[in-house]
């Protein structure tokens, strides 16, 4: 029985030191390829290569359309900070108090640009400042990011330079400017300069930039469209460009200071 007891344990302890040696072998180990600087540089190569194929491809497809779109024959520099989900608003869906929703639409814009599982709103953000109707104002505009927790920063615009630098490092800007600086376009399918009549105080998301035929542009979305759309059937103040020089005019002239949201 003694002898009997003694092989059933050693038995025992052989399967148990097999599983055991199963458990810890290298095959496991093997299985995942090990991190070197070789595979990391290799990954960052990979990374980089591929954000500048979308960045490329992104300058190709507005050279594609630059000409029927008024910019140009040649874009040479295109910089968006667009987002992959649809983030753009027609004021005139804002409610009640839509023919005053420049503001609170660029407030819902931001918020849906910065979070795309927002509950923002332009009428929730209306209800909230100035519930009564009328212009919103710069106060207005920090209340309703503040409401809705995101993060800003006010500051000067004083050149060009300025609005292309945030757009650079990945931010975009609400703006407050007067479109009487800014001509009107006749050409009802041209994607340039402004595309209605009103031409007073006005807010809007400024979010890229593009120099076509060595002329600055800036990428905006602008919420004052009210059903408009091109034969595509794109909305007007979607993705319109407008040309550097009467921009700045119409921010210095009027409110010199851009609300800059950043990439979370």
């Amino acid at each position: 029985m003694c002898s009997i007891n003694v092989k059933r344990h050693f038995y025992i302890y052989l399967i148990i030191l097999f599983v055991l040696l199963t458990a810890c072998s290298p095959k496991t180990i093997e299985t995942t390829s090990p991190v070197t600087l070789e595979t990391t540089m290799i990954t960052e190569l990979t990374l980089e290569e591929t954000t500048v194929d979308l960045k490329l491809l992104k300058l190709e497809s507005l050279n594609a359309v630059s000409l029927e779109w008024g910019l140009g024959d040649n874009v040479s520099t295109y910089v968006s900070n667009d987002r992959d989900y649809d983030w753009y608003v027609d004021q005139a869906v804002t409610g009640l108090h839509a023919g005053n929703n420049c503001g609170p639409s660029s407030i819902e814009m931001a918020a849906k640009w910065y979070d795309k599982d927002t509950k923002a709103s332009a009428e929730n953000a209306r209800n909230h400042f100035r519930s009564d109707g009328g212009w919103w104002y710069s106060d207005d505009i920090n209340n309703a990011l503040d409401l809705y927790s995101i993060p800003y920063e006010v500051i000067s615009i004083q050149s060009e330079t300025d609005l292309t630098s945030l757009i650079d490092q990945g931010s975009i800007a609400i703006i407050n400017n007067s479109m009487s600086f800014i001509p009107f376009h006749s050409n009802t399918n041209e994607r340039i300069n402004r595309f209605y009549s009103f031409d007073s105080g006005h807010y809007f998301i400024v979010k890229g930039y593009t120099i076509a035929d060595d002329t600055l542009y800036f990428e905006v979305y602008d919420p004052n469209n009210w059903y408009e759309s091109y034969d595509d059937g794109e909305p007007k103040g979607k993705d319109r460009y407008y040309e550097s020089s009467v921009l700045m005019s119409s921010i210095l002239n009027w409110y010199p200071y851009a609300v800059v949201i950043s990439n979370p």
